[in-house]
């Protein structure tokens, strides 16, 4: 469904990502790994158009581009069937949670109020949060929050839905509800990149995983043979040091 061949990025005379080559099917959950400053984010953002690629190629379904010389209304149109969900939220503080819902179908999408309000309910329903629609984000808690950012993404049903890091800005004790969110997008077929530091998850839910390092993907493989079996030296110090319970999953 994606396929991004060549990506470079740098920021100045930082070079953050060296050349990648990445591939995203239908229905696949891909979790990407990898230290802090390896360049996961800065993909994720490249290829949702967040960050302009300085150089690059991307296929996602019938639309092929030069990542550099597209177009903003070929990046509008691609971005149509994209949802974001980020680690610090970005909900709206003066808008309900039904509200920041709706506001992105009746203003992006030009979807009539009645119908987005709808398609809101059932979004806020889908990951628990129906009896907070009127609440506005100050009265939510970090876990709340991001179970309506989650909402927001999916509100216009796209067709991936990438994930920065989603519980990086939660309290241990919230990041569970949140996770189980996204068990369910993925036991329902939502095709989903995602940034993550939760290895258990990375291993119980992905399909695939993806380590990056340095600006390269280092290695990728199915997610039960790159926890058990990881090819690269690099990949199994990156287990060793991140999961206390590596022995575990080995």
């Amino acid at each position: 469904m994606i396929r991004v061949k060549n990506l470079h990025k740098s920021f100045g005379s930082n070079e953050v990502l060296k050349g990648i080559d990445f591939e995203v099917d239908n229905g696949e959950v891909i979790a990407v790994l990898g230290s802090s400053g390896s360049g996961k984010t800065t993909m994720l953002r490249c290829m949702s158009f967040l960050e302009k690629a300085d150089q690059g190629e991307i296929t996602f379904d019938e639309f092929h581009h030069d990542m550099v010389t597209i177009s903003r209304r070929d990046i509008h149109k691609m971005r149509m069937h994209m949802g974001f969900v980020f680690q610090s939220f970005n909900l709206f503080a003066n808008q309900t949670a039904l509200e920041n819902v709706t506001t992105g179908l009746t203003v992006a999408r030009k979807i009539p109020k009645p119908q987005a309000q709808e398609t809101a309910h059932e979004m806020l329903k889908k990951v628990g949060m129906e009896d907070r629609a009127l609440y506005y984000p100050a009265q939510l808690s970090g876990g709340q929050q991001q179970r309506v950012a989650i909402a927001r993404a999916i509100a216009a049903n796209p067709r991936v839905v990438f994930f920065d890091e989603p519980t990086s800005a939660l309290d241990p004790e919230l990041t569970g509800e949140v996770l189980d969110v996204m068990k369910k997008l993925a036991d329902e077929g939502t095709t989903m990149v995602i940034v993550t530091h939760e290895m258990q998850f990375a291993r119980d839910v992905a399909d695939k995983v993806v380590f990056m390092d340095g600006g390269s993907i280092i290695e990728q493989n199915g997610a039960k043979e790159f926890f058990e079996s990881p090819q690269q030296e690099r990949t199994l110090q990156f287990l060793r040091r991140s999961s206390k319970d590596y022995n575990y999953y080995i």
